[in-house]
């Protein structure tokens, strides 16, 4: 089935509405609300949020937007999660609109390389630290793990050889300084969730910018890692 990279709507109030959400939905459609180029994406955007939160996500995708149940779909839904949250950023002014241009054009697929990067290293962990595994428990894993009670997650949370939990933030292109200040907030979410006194922080990106050194210099239990690319070929035939 080719892939629709967005949803109608029309449709999606209606099944709002249909599904005891109508309130929400007329909040959604009314909202005066934009982000830049973004009207109709913001309202997605919002949509997808309000469903996630609401535990009825699959449920819409399988009635109105069956593409959102693929590996392209979920990398969409978390690039309209993004979107509302850098809508709020803007409002609350922690995020300035003009310096976020450039960055938000790329980002769509930023997102799609993020997710093969996330996928590779979930797979080979020890390729950053030797011993280090992917954590597991209750049914849950570590890979795009959510912090409770936010529309946030961790992009891979691991265990390290000594049992210490250790945060892994992803950033395909360069890693600015502002990447600080979320990974805290995943730093402190795991030490409150899991009552540890200490939560090891690592950043992964293509480049490590002189401004992102500078701002985890002095912080503890925080490294920084730049990756590269390579290509293998495997003849099939």
């Amino acid at each position: 089935m080719e892939f629709q990279k967005s949803f109608s709507l029309k449709q999606a109030y209606d099944w709002l509405t249909a599904n005891g959400l109508g309130q929400e939905s007329n909040e959604i459609k009314s909202s005066p609300d934009y982000y830049q180029t973004y009207t109709s994406t913001l309202r997605r955007a919002k949509i997808i949020v309000l469903l996630k939160s609401k535990k009825r996500l699959d449920e819409f995708c399988k009635a109105i937007w069956t593409s959102g149940l693929s590996d392209r779909g979920k990398t969409r839904i978390k690039w309209y999660e993004s979107l509302v949250i850098r809508f709020k950023g803007v409002q609350e002014g922690i995020i300035n609109d003009e310096d976020e241009e450039e960055e938000i054009a790329t980002e769509e697929k930023e997102f799609a390389y993020e997710n093969d990067l996330r996928n590779y290293l979930v797979r080979n962990l020890t390729a950053i630290e030797k011993g280090l595994k992917l954590f597991e428990a209750d049914g849950k894993t570590g890979e795009e793990f959510y912090v409770p009670e936010t529309n946030r997650r961790i992009d891979i949370l691991a265990i390290d050889k000594d049992g210490k939990f250790v945060v892994i933030e992803l950033k395909v292109s360069r890693g600015y300084e502002k990447v600080v200040g979320q990974t805290l907030f995943y730093q402190s979410s795991i030490k409150t969730i899991f009552k540890q006194d200490k939560v090891r922080a690592i950043i992964i990106a293509r480049e490590i910018t002189p401004e992102l050194k500078t701002a985890t210099s002095f912080l503890p239990d925080f490294e920084l890692f730049e990756y590269q690319l390579s290509l293998s070929l495997n003849k099939i035939k």
